[in-house]
């Protein structure tokens, strides 16, 4: 089918609905699979869920959204890169799609499949992930580590997009809120050992230290903590030797999966 121009698909939307869809369909899903590519999703059935989503907002209320589009307001193309853009993070922060472990996350342990899962998707810090596995904070960082030397770079930046889309803006008055449905047992122990992690972490040379609080509470990659201090050589192997010491540090401070059990009440 020859392709329409703009004024043209817009009129046979308006006087055959069903014919002007079908053309529409068939003119320009290419370009918002491609949208929604661009906005961060690349697996095939996120990227269709969205896909679907759009669709259904554009035929709502008997097209009504392409009858109303506004010629004098831009082209076809670049109103729906709007529209994309929007639907995805409509779908992202809805969390409408099933999230799918990479490959090479599924690869791993199952415990360190739940770590990804809880310091990526939930957000949650190394320390309040040992207390919800039960397991020993230096454990928790060594399947970051191995974790991270999984992830490429494509994979960062999909985690960074959602990441963004997801959380929405924090109002002040929230800032300061408790959430009552925290565990109040759970909260003090997560305190302890945020003070005994910066207390281990005083135990290091600065420079590594510097590395540990990089790499596993702000998440840089090891070529980014280089940029941000000046150095080099931030090595597999060197993020070993510092987790040998820092687990070292902790055992001396009792920080360890015995504990944290005890403290959650275990036996």
């Amino acid at each position: 089918m020859t392709a329409l121009s703009d004024d043209a698909l817009r009129n046979l939307i308006r006087s055959d609905p069903g014919a002007g869809w079908r053309a529409f369909i068939d003119q320009y899903t290419p370009l918002i699979v491609g949208l929604i590519r661009r906005a961060g999703l690349d697996d095939r059935d996120e990227m269709m869920e969205v896909y679907v989503l759009i669709c259904e907002r554009l035929s709502a209320r008997g097209f009504e959204r392409l009858k109303s589009q506004d010629a004098a307001r831009g082209s076809i193309g670049g109103w729906l890169a709007v529209l994309t853009r929007h639907a995805t993070v409509d779908w992202i922060r809805s969390r409408k799609g099933r999230r799918r472990l990479f490959q090479c996350v599924r690869d791993l342990s199952p415990f360190d499949q739940r770590v990804f899962t809880e310091y990526y998707w939930e957000d949650r810090t190394p320390d309040e992930i040992a207390v919800a596995e039960r397991a020993d904070l230096s454990s928790v960082l060594e399947a970051l580590e191995r974790i991270s030397s999984t992830l490429s770079d494509r994979h960062r930046a999909e985690l960074m997009a959602a990441a963004v889309r997801s959380k929405p803006p924090i109002a002040l008055d929230d800032i300061e809120a408790a959430d009552p449905r925290a565990d109040p047992e759970a909260a003090v122990h997560i305190a302890q050992l945020n003070e005994r992690f910066e207390t281990a972490l005083r135990r290091l040379p600065a420079e590594d230290a510097a590395i540990v609080r990089l790499k596993y509470v702000e998440g840089l990659t090891n070529a980014d903590i280089e940029r941000a201090i000046g150095i080099s050589g931030v090595t597999a192997g060197r993020l070993q030797n510092i987790l040998t010491r820092l687990r070292s540090a902790l055992a001396n401070l009792g920080v360890d999966a015995r504990d944290i059990a005890l403290v959650r009440g275990q036996p």
